[in-house]
């Protein structure tokens, strides 16, 4: 099975052997889309995996590894067609609050441009925990029509300011379980 796993930068990637296929997008849904979809073209993978780190909004705990069921798109806002927040609008115009993925999980994911900072931001989704790519990569799977997952190691808590160093510590200290519980995730397809 070909799976594709999505990371942000370089150390994300580096824990994953040749079992995988690695792209590195950057930072952010649209990078992230741009990234997926051009490897989804290239590679033609099996199953397609947003992997990497969140931010905990309360129900999880500083490293946790989770797979998640869906994923919103904080970001998005046309409450002036009447919408409610992270309600996408589709070329089709078929209207979607949110991407369900291939896992069984009832942890909701919410993806934003923005680093998470304030955790009322996200109550209207019922977020789990919050990052900045899966949404992209999930939406350019969806247009391929290949399975997404979303695993991630929560390394801090939104709403708290950890410095700079401790987030790296506990990044490094958490990634190393990615691989190991994407695989997992892949299994249950």
């Amino acid at each position: 099975m070909k799976i594709l796993v999505v990371v942000s930068d370089r150390a994300e990637l580096a824990v994953f052997d040749d079992r995988f296929i690695g792209v590195v997008s950057g930072i952010g849904p649209v990078f992230a889309a741009a990234a997926s979809a051009a490897a989804i073209a290239e590679y033609h993978p099996d199953v397609v995996v947003s992997a990497g780190s969140a931010g905990s909004l309360g129900m999880l705990e500083i490293g946790d590894c989770v797979s998640f069921g869906s994923v919103v798109y904080a970001d998005m806002d046309l409450s002036a067609y009447h919408l409610l927040p992270g309600t996408s609008l589709a070329p089709d115009r078929r209207t979607f609050s949110s991407i369900r993925l291939a896992s069984s999980s009832d942890h909701i994911l919410a993806s934003s441009a923005a680093f998470a900072s304030d955790k009322s931001r996200y109550q209207p989704f019922h977020a789990s925990a919050a990052d900045m790519e899966a949404y992209g990569v999930a939406y350019s799977a969806y247009l391929a029509s290949i399975p997404c997952l979303a695993v991630k190691a929560i390394t801090d808590i939104v709403g708290e300011k950890p410095a700079l160093g401790d987030y790296r510590k506990k990044l490094k200290e958490i990634r190393g379980a990615l691989p190991e519980k994407v695989l997992e995730a892949v299994s249950s397809l």
